[in-house]
């Protein structure tokens, strides 16, 4: 099978993946630090993905789910969705702090704190374990707090911390290592997934932003807040 990954979580990573059994190869990559201009970007980086694979279109598409920015992470699942319906082909979505640490594992990690910068001072946050080549099992989930929060945590509970950004607060996370959500981590992690949800295992593929806390255009000059569910739905508190 050949997987269209889609990330925005750090920079935009897209990617197309082949899988053969247990063998997973990237045969296609674009990357773009850019942080402001994910819409004019997606599109041009998924045609030349699928040109370097000689492909039309693949058999699936897998897309990282955050945390992440609003703007980016939306743009990055709203182009996902679209093409997914465009081509009808399956979407798969795969929390981007779960395939950071994933990321994390496959370079030594064994207890890891899955890190992504964001912004206002803040980081998102996922502690997990690795749990073999291809998975990892979530001890904390997704949270957002300050570095220095986060750095107090690991004082007292050590794990090896995975950014995305080699620059993300060297003072605050000095046991660290530097990984990137690639496309094949996703389609690992992905292909781990599914084989327990074939084995009964509950695992949702659900394509739901991570959203932990309001937009920056509601937010004034307050200072912000968790949000509680899914801030974007009519009632959301």
């Amino acid at each position: 099978m050949q997987f269209l990954t889609i990330d925005a979580s750090n920079t935009l990573i897209v990617g197309i993946c082949e899988s053969d059994l247990a063998a997973v190869k990237c045969i296609a990559v674009r990357e773009s630090a850019d942080t402001r201009h994910h819409v004019e970007y997606l599109a041009p980086m998924v045609q030349e993905v699928l040109a370097e694979a000689g492909i039309t279109r693949p058999d699936a598409i897998i897309a990282g789910t955050g945390p992440a920015a609003f703007t980016g992470l939306r743009a990055a699942l709203v182009t996902a969705q679209t093409l997914a319906r465009a081509w009808d082909v399956p979407i798969y979505g795969i929390s981007s702090l779960e395939a950071l640490a994933l990321a994390g594992s496959q370079e030594g990690a064994n207890l890891i704190e899955a890190v992504i910068d964001a912004r206002r001072k803040e980081v998102f946050a996922l502690r997990a374990r690795a749990m073999g080549a291809d998975d990892i099992e979530v001890l904390v989930a997704a949270r957002v707090l300050k570095p220095s929060a986060l750095a107090d945590e690991l004082s007292g509970s050590p794990a090896i911390v995975v950014c995305a950004n080699a620059e993300l607060y060297p003072d605050e996370f000095t046991q660290r290592i530097t990984a990137k959500c690639t496309p094949e981590v996703f389609t690992r992690l992905y292909l781990s997934r599914q084989g327990q949800k074939d084995a009964g295992a509950e695992i949702d593929f659900a394509v739901r932003p991570q959203y932990l806390r309001r937009p920056d255009v509601q937010a004034g000059n307050h200072a912000q807040v968790p949000a509680t569910g899914n801030p974007y739905e009519l009632g959301a508190k």
